[in-house]
C-alpha cells in the first residue's frame, strides 16, 4: 500500500506519519541500507563534518569529510500501512521502535515534522558547502595552459607564459622562459 491515502471527498493526499526507530551505536547509516533491502523506507538525516585524519603530507595536516547522523541512535521509518507495524526485530542494527515511557505505545512523528527535519538538513548542508568554498577560488586554468597577463600597470602586462602551478588560494605560478612569477588568477587570461 502506498504511503499516501486519499479520502473520497478530498483530492489532496494525506501523508502517513513516521515511526521513530532506535538504532545500535554507529549503525545509523548501515541500517538505512538494510531497511531498504527489506522493502522499507528509512531516513537518517546527516550532517557533513571535516575531521583530521592524523596524517601529514608536505607539512600539511590532511583532513577528510565525513557524514554524521543529525540524531545519533535514531532514524525515521515511513509508515506504509496504518493497520500494520512492520516487524524490524530481525534487522541488524535496529534496537526497537521508540516508545512512550509512560504507556509503552509507539511514538509517531507527523509527515510535516519529518519534512521540517529534511529542510533543516538541506539548509545545514547548503551552509556547510558555502563555508567549504570560502578561501578557495575556482581557477578555470590547468597546468601547462598558455596565458597572458592582463593587468594594467603590471610589469608583466601583455606577456605570455605557461602555467606551472596553481595553489588553493587562487594564485598562479607562471613560467616566462626561465623566469617564474606568481600572480592572482584574476590577472590572467587565456592566450
Amino acid at each position: 500500500m502506498n504511503a499516501m491515502i486519499t479520502e473520497l471527498n478530498d483530492p489532496q493526499p494525506i501523508e502517513l506519519p513516521w515511526y521513530v526507530v532506535l538504532t545500535a551505536p554507529q549503525q545509523d547509516i548501515p541500517t538505512v541500507w538494510r531497511m531498504h533491502r527489506e522493502g522499507l523506507e528509512m531516513y537518517v538525516p546527516l550532517l557533513r563534518k571535516r575531521v583530521k585524519t592524523g596524517r601529514v603530507h608536505n607539512g600539511v595536516k590532511l583532513t577528510r569529510v565525513i557524514a554524521r547522523p543529525m540524531f545519533p541512535g535514531y532514524g525515521f521509518l515511513r509508515q506504509t500501512d496504518p493497520l500494520r507495524v512492520p516487524d524490524i526485530s530481525g534487522i541488524r542494527g535496529v534496537r526497537d521502535y521508540y516508545r512512550d515511557p509512560s504507556d509503552s505505545k509507539l511514538r509517531l512523528l507527523s509527515h510535516a515534522a519529518v519534512m521540517a527535519v529534511r529542510d533543516k538538513e538541506r539548509d545545514e548542508h547548503t551552509s556547510w558547502l558555502a563555508s567549504a568554498r570560502r578561501g578557495r577560488r575556482y581557477v578555470p586554468f590547468k597546468r601547462g595552459d598558455a596565458v597572458r597577463i592582463d593587468a594594467e600597470g603590471s610589469v608583466y602586462a601583455g606577456l605570455i607564459g605557461q602555467i606551472d602551478k596553481i595553489d588553493s588560494s587562487g594564485r598562479i605560478k607562471i613560467l616566462f622562459g626561465n623566469l617564474v612569477h606568481k600572480v592572482p588568477a584574476d590577472m590572467v587570461v587565456m592566450a
